[in-house]
Parts: C-alpha cells; structure tokens; sequence
C-alpha cells in the first residue's frame, strides 16, 4: 500500500503524517460503531430523571421560556446545550431518541479527533491506540444520554488540536481557540477548566500573555458576562437548598481520577506484566517528550482545578463535571506507550487489541443488555397504577421527586400525579410544565382517594397526627399507603 509523504511543522515540532491510508478508515468504522451503537441504545433506553429535564427544557414554548426556566433550581445548565437539543427534537417529531442524538454525534466526531492528534504526535496505528484507549473511559456512557457531556468531551478534544497544531501567532487560530471557550461554557459552566492545562503550560514557558491563553479567557468571560443573570439565580437558588451528596473532598477527589478510565487499569496491568516479561534487556535511546504531550499531560490538572473551583465557588464535585479531562490524558498516555513501544510490533499491536476490544465488549454489552435505568421503585409504580385505580385511588400523591417525575413521564395517566412538597424540600416539579402538587391539606380532604406514595416516617407521623388511619398496600420496593 502506498504512503503519502507530508511533512508539517506546527509549534517547532516536526509532525510526521507517513501513514498508510487505511488507519483512517479504521478509526472512521471504529468511530462509526460507538455512534451506530450509542443511536440504538438510546432508542431503546427509558430516559432517566435528568434526561426528562433536558426534555422538558427542549420542547418549551420559546427560547425565553428556556431561559426563564434553566433559573430554577432544578436545572443548572446554559441554555445553548438545549437550543441544540431542541433542533433535534423538533426533527424526531418529539421522540425521546431526538434529544440524544447530539450526544452519538459529539462522542463519534471527539474519538475522531483525538485520534488525529494522536496519530499527528504518533504515527496512525498509534492514533487508533489513542482512540481505543479513550473508549475505556466512560465518555461512551454519555454518547446514549441527553446530556451535554458528550459535546463538552468533543470541544474539549477540538481545544487540544488547536493548541497542538496551529501556529501560535496566528491570529485565526487564537480567534477560533477562542470561539471553542466561548461556545463551551455556553454548553456546561466547567468547561472553564479546561482552559488550565493551557495557562500552566503558557506560565511555564513565561508567555503570559500567550496569545491563545488570552483569547480562550475572553471567550470564558464573555460566555460568564452574557450568562450572568441565569447563574446568579440558579447559584441563589441552589444554594438555598440545603446539603449536597458531592461535596468536594481529597477522598471524592481520589475517586474522581479513579471514575475517569475505571476499565483501563485491567488492559494496563496485563501489558506491563507482558513488557516486563517479554522485553529483552537492551539499551536504547527514549524519544524526549514533545510539546503536544507535554500539554496533553497537564490534562491530569483538570479535576485539580475541578477541586479548587468546587472548594470556592459551586461546592460540587462530580466526575462528569470533569470529563473535558479525558481527551488530554488518552493523548498523553498513548504517546508515553510510542516512546517505549513502537519498536515491538507485537506489543504495540497488543495495546490495540486489549484496549479496543475492552471497549468494544463495554458497548457491546450495554448494547445487548441495554439497562432499565429507571429507579426500581419507578418501574414498580408504572406496574401498579391499573391496581390503584381499580381500587379507587384517584389522587397519587408522591413524595420522591425522582419517583414523581420518572413516573410523571412515563405513565399512561400523568394527571392522576401529584408531588407532595414538605418543608425543606427541594421542587422537583417544573412550573413551566403542567406538574400537579398537592398539599397535606389536600391530602387529608381526599383521604379515601389517595394513595401516598414513597413517604417517609416523619410525613405518615404528620397524616396519623391529623386523624387519619394508614393501611400499607405496598411494602416494597415501592412503599404505598392507603389512608381511610
């Protein structure tokens, strides 16, 4: 097979593109597979209780109903990721597949990029090594999921090329470094992160005033300037609730490193056992680190200043959060595999083969076993909606926020719904959608036809208080009362 001779230099490194053709044809079937598989898990996967906000965002009336809404306390994302959602629900015709389309697209278009910076770093069978490698972490878990993760992992990726391979002083490639920060943090605020492995990278080098570093910064704050008056009321709100199950910690910290390739270290452990068993003891020269891993490496910095921004500002940490992380650290650590073993046809040929297929069987199986990711008790509360009804209940009044609106969406008679809302609690209803709520008042007034539903013990204290004599019907896994 023939090869075309190019070479480019970008940055004082010399790239080297003599490879053969058919590794982009791979890396084209192999990113085509985690979107053909990603469309057809997300046709066949329930929507779980975020994806349900992202659709209920989507299909408002306007845009400024969307933004009005993206205030409220429940959901605390920009508007841009559900002006995208919205095109593509509005073309399925309102289907829940429509809203996660985005997502495949983003996850197969992020792998095809990374693998064009690998591979420009490397050579081809080490940019489809990248590719594989990046398929162990759990970025192909969100190419199934209306979430925005998918697109911040893909803008993430493109940050990193542009870095790598345009010239510094070009001002086209700082305007579009940019526009890549202006665009991300219009998709999901901590996008803002991944401008650190480029500003330590410029402070090391003494070029503060790096002519990329400054644009990305521009794009952060015009982003931040524009979405001022959406998060100053969703950061008030959300702070008015009490508590948090991802406060930032050095052990969630640990864990959230650990979340990022959780597959990978089984692959990794069997190569080194192999290369140390295997290697020949030689000496031999190591090529030096070039500037785009370098770069790359300082990707491990993220969820670092993930951790700070948490400590000081949102009081979250959350592995997803991070995911912009993943692209960098995939690069950084296929090229430390290059330097050591691309003289072993076998080896480098193993790392493909051990890290493609773990991917491939990971999505394969989500694919076969596609999950039922409604909570237990949702699919138990669809199950049992024609026995209450024949049994007089008129009024499901329930106290989970999840079970309210997973079961709100998915049932055949949403109107018999209705959140109970306690003191304290957080609102998990919309007011911009047609939610019913019910209050304890009401509840007591329509006692025969009511059936509450996921109470807790203080809740069923205050209905008993008030005269009212409880019957369980269900105990698990989905705790019905009637009252009488």
């Amino acid at each position: 097979m023939g090869k075309t001779s190019l070479q480019s230099k970008a940055n004082g490194v010399v790239f080297s593109l003599q490879q053969p053709a058919w590794y982009w044809s791979l890396s084209l079937l192999l990113a085509g597979f985690y979107v053909g598989t990603s469309l057809y898990i997300s046709f066949h996967r329930p929507l779980w209780y975020d994806e349900i906000f992202t659709a209920f965002t989507s299909r408002m009336p306007n845009v400024r109903t969307i933004w009005q809404s993206l205030s409220e306390p429940v959901q605390q994302l920009p508007p841009l990721y559900f002006l995208i959602t919205r095109i593509f629900d509005q073309m399925f015709r309102h289907a829940d597949i429509g809203i996660r389309v985005p997502s495949a697209l983003a996850l197969g278009t992020g792998l095809l990029i990374t693998f064009d910076i690998a591979r420009r770093l490397t050579d081809g069978l080490y940019g489809l090594i990248a590719m594989s490698f990046l398929t162990t972490s759990f970025v192909t878990n969100y190419g199934y999921e209306a979430r925005p993760y998918a697109l911040y992992f893909m803008l993430a990726a493109i940050a990193l090329w542009l870095w790598v391979f345009t010239k510094d002083d070009s001002k086209t490639a700082a305007v579009a470094f940019g526009v890549v920060f202006l665009i991300g943090v219009a998709i999901h605020y901590y996008f803002l992160l991944c401008l650190a492995p480029f500003g330590i990278l410029a402070l090391a080098e003494r070029r503060i005033c790096h002519p990329k570093v400054i644009a990305a910064a521009a794009g952060v704050m015009c982003s931040l300037a524009v979405l001022y008056p959406q998060i100053a009321s969703s950061y008030t709100a959300a702070h008015a609730i009490k508590g948090s199950l991802a406060l930032p910690s050095i052990p969630r910290l640990q864990e959230v490193y650990l979340q990022l390739f959780p597959v990978a270290i089984i692959p990794l452990v069997l190569i080194a056992t192999g290369g140390i068993a295997f290697s020949r003891s030689r000496e031999r020269l190591v090529t030096a680190m070039n500037p785009g891993e370098r770069v790359s490496w300082l990707f491990l910095a993220v969820p670092l200043a993930g951790y700070i921004l948490a400590h000081l500002v949102t009081k979250v940490l959350i592995s997803r959060y991070i995911i912009g992380a993943v692209p960098g650290i995939a690069v950084a650590v296929t090229c430390l595999f290059w330097r050591h073993c691309r003289e072993s046809g076998r080896l480098s040929l193993a790392l493909l083969v051990l890290f493609g297929g773990f991917g491939i069987s990971q999505q394969l199986r989500t694919m076969i076993r596609i999950p039922q990711n409604l909570e237990k008790g949702t699919r138990r509360m669809l199950a049992v909606e024609d026995t209450l009804q024949r049994e007089g209940k008129r009024y499901f009044a329930v106290c989970s926020g999840i079970l309210f609106v997973e079961s709100w969406y998915y049932s055949k008679r949403p109107d018999l719904y209705a959140y109970v809302r306690t003191p304290g609690q957080p609102s998990f209803t919309n007011k911009y959608v047609a939610q019913n709520t019910i209050s304890i008042e009401e509840i007591v007034a329509k006692a025969r036809q009511t059936a509450v539903i996921a109470a807790e013990p203080a809740f069923l204290e205050t209905l008993d208080r008030a005269g009212l004599h409880l019957k369980v019907r269900f105990a698990d896994p989905l705790y019905v009362v009637y009252l009488e």
